[in-house]
């Protein structure tokens, strides 16, 4: 039975909930954390014409002017503009988010269009350059040819420093691969000249205003048709920088998913490593009624998502289980034993869901990197179909103990259909959180936009009104109740 002494108590507790209640709902109740939109952009050609950011490197975040905060780097192709009706033109863009706008820095165009982006200081003078890769009009303007362009941006002028003709390129990736002081820069692409189509690993240097070409790997002989994606680091802690690739062996009919492991010693690649998977035999048809593949690798991503002081490798793409196409994730160690598939995720939504991109930051403020993937959805057969939409994607996953589970996840569709086909995270603001970048293309009146969106994980609103209410009344409860037990302990010494 309660006594006077314990009733006063829990009179003074339930006054001390009254006065202290921000406090409590600062100090100790943990929101939960969401998926926030942040803004939303879309290009000039909005509804009067049509660009698309397609492919999976087409994104990029860093600080290319030396203002200490990053920008946004995008590139695509755009149709029915006003400058080139009929033809594509390559819109490379470069964006900044201040917290509440998204602000076009500087476009530049040309006939072609942009592949991929990426941003890296190459010659090693402490400036960032920028990279974009994909295909413009030949010099004697007689056609179109890969190309490789390399830009300066500093806040006021935008000028191309360097470009280079005739070797195709889908990924850029820059760091000292053989440990001598100087940067190279890597690339991957399809090499539609060679007798056997296959992709090619291709070296470079940046010095003055020239691209230096300096050795270029075939890698038709080993099997691959195409090598979507290219990564580098010290995959394996011996202090050499190890050259990754995912993509895809075998022609779609038959894919297999592909991760190689390479080293570049100065003067030639040689091959580390090679794993090729699949669930099942055959292959899917994609939305259109095309060949959709069987296992492929989209993108490749290299960080310590663990936090276990080893990278891991991070694979984004799809497999297909014999009756549908699921998005799949694999984290990969290597080391002297080889090459180990770690932890595997897979999901599907409609009939074909795929991982287009992927990036690996601390996005939750929680002190652990987590694992970002952008993508889309569709079903078979629901290409032009209006009552069919394919919805664009955004998960957030970290890895716990021995799966990859899921933190956030996010569908969304905007005008006829849509698809995220680039990711990128970064603190854009610098406000101390990493924001989180998607762009890629919806349709609408049958015409594309890029939709890129700027995402935050935020806390849900509870620590304002709605939370203050809630301990409101828990502390109202408690003063009634004690109030009414005072009473009655009074009622009953009065009595006795």
């Amino acid at each position: 039975m309660v006594n006077r002494k314990q009733a006063s108590m829990l009179l003074i507790l339930a006054l001390s909930l009254m006065f202290t209640q921000p406090a409590i709902c600062e100090g100790f109740v943990e929101n939960p954390k969401v998926l926030t939109l942040e803004a939303e952009q879309h290009w000039d050609t909005y509804v009067v014409g049509g660009t698309c950011c397609y492919g999976t490197h087409n994104l990029f975040l860093a600080d290319v002017d030396s203002d200490s905060t990053m920008e946004i780097i995008t590139g695509g192709f755009s149709y029915e503009t006003a400058n080139h009706t009929g033809r594509w033109e390559a819109p490379f863009k470069i964006w900044n988010w201040d917290g509440k706008n998204v602000t076009l820095e500087k476009s530049e165009g040309w006939i072609g269009s942009i592949s991929a982006v990426y941003a890296a200081d190459a010659d090693d003078d402490g400036k960032a350059e920028v990279f974009t890769a994909g295909n413009a009009v030949n010099a004697n303007g007689s056609g179109y040819a890969a190309s490789l362009k390399v830009w300066i941006w500093n806040g006021e002028v935008l000028v191309q420093r360097a470009s280079y003709e005739g070797v195709p390129a889908s990924s850029i990736y820059v760091s000292d691969v053989d440990g001598d002081g100087i940067s190279e820069i890597i690339t991957v692409g399809r090499n539609y000249n060679s007798s056997q189509l296959g992709s090619q690993l291709c070296l470079w240097h940046l010095k003055d205003d020239a691209l230096t070409l300096e050795v270029t790997k075939e890698l038709s002989g080993t099997n691959i048709a195409t090598a979507s994606s290219v990564f580098a680091c010290d995959v394996d802690s011996d202090s050499r920088t190890e050259i990754v690739i995912g993509g895809y062996a075998n022609a779609l009919n038959s894919s297999k998913g592909l991760l190689q492991i390479w080293n570049w010693d100065g003067e030639d690649f040689s091959q580390k490593a090679v794993v090729e998977w699949r669930k099942v035999d055959g292959y899917a048809l994609n939305s259109a009624g095309g060949v959709q593949g069987n296992t492929v690798v989209n993108n490749v991503k290299v960080d310590d998502v663990d936090s276990d002081g080893t990278p891991e490798i991070v694979t984004g793409g799809f497999t297909y289980d014999g009756e549908e196409v699921n998005a799949e994730l694999r984290t990969w160690s290597w080391s002297q034993n080889g090459v180990m598939l770690e932890k595997s995720r897979y999901w599907t939504t409609k009939n074909i869901t795929e991982i287009k991109s992927v990036s690996i930051n601390d996005v939750d403020g929680d002190g652990r990197k987590e694992i970002v993937t952008s993508g889309v959805s569709a079903a078979y057969g629901s290409f032009g179909d209006t009552n069919e939409t394919q919805v664009a994607q955004l998960r957030v996953l970290r890895c716990d103990g021995k799966d990859l589970e899921f933190a956030q996840n996010l569908d969304w569709v905007s005008g006829e259909g849509s698809c995220a086909w680039n990711v990128g995270t970064g603190d854009l603001d610098n406000d101390g959180m990493v924001e989180i970048v998607t762009v890629g293309c919806i349709s609408v009146e049958n015409l594309c936009d890029p939709d890129m969106r700027v995402w935050s994980v935020a806390p849900l609103p509870m620590h304002g009104e709605l939370l203050l209410a809630v301990v409101a009344v828990a502390a109202a409860g408690l003063l009634s109740g004690t109030y009414f037990l005072v009473k009655k302990l009074g009622n009953k010494k009065q009595v006795n």
